[in-house]
């Protein structure tokens, strides 16, 4: 029994398309496997919560003092969302700002601002943030703001100290309501 040179040359090149197609899929699945360990290269941080903003108080320059709260807040849901809220003394509480947030790397994350009427530059747009969690429920953000809502050029770093809000054991006995 003889095999013509045609019919060997026919397998031959199946073959070689198989081995090709073999070698693309394995390479494609190689990439994807890749790509998606950089999406989750990072630690994921615990930034979901509601944060108190917090300010150093000193009475001796060059001391930074002692942290006191704000009547300031920023909720990061653990669906994404972010809300900034202010509460006015002996008055309603307002919305600063909203939008939506996602983590970047180990100690960034980005704020998409939907609409911020402290920062109205920031209204939809991407800012990202530099958090670093520290001891006490503390979380020191730092972030870039280049131009102020005139366009004209700000480039200022601004830092600030977050305490993450807790319930208490028992309701407080010495609060008014």
């Amino acid at each position: 029994m003889t095999v013509g040179c045609q019919y060997v040359n026919q397998i031959y090149t199946n073959m070689k398309k198989q081995y090709f197609i073999t070698l693309l899929a394995a390479m494609l699945l190689a990439v994807t496997g890749a790509v998606a360990q950089k999406k989750t290269s990072f630690k994921p941080a615990d930034l979901k919560g509601i944060w108190q903003l917090c300010h150093y108080v000193s009475e001796v320059p060059g001391v930074p003092g002692t942290l006191k709260p704000s009547n300031t807040f920023k909720v990061l849901s653990d669906d994404g969302r972010i809300v900034n809220f202010t509460l006015i003394p002996g008055k309603d509480a307002i919305i600063t700002g909203y939008g939506t947030y996602m983590q970047l790397t180990d100690n960034s994350y980005k704020e998409s601002i939907e609409k911020n009427i402290h920062l109205p530059m920031l209204d939809n747009k991407d800012n990202t943030l530099e958090f670093e969690m520290g001891e006490g429920e503390l979380m020191h953000l730092k972030y870039f703001i280049s131009k102020d809502l005139n366009g004209n050029e700000l480039n200022c770093w601004y830092h600030e100290t977050w305490k993450r809000v807790l319930m208490p054991s028992a309701f407080p006995e010495d609060i008014v309501r």
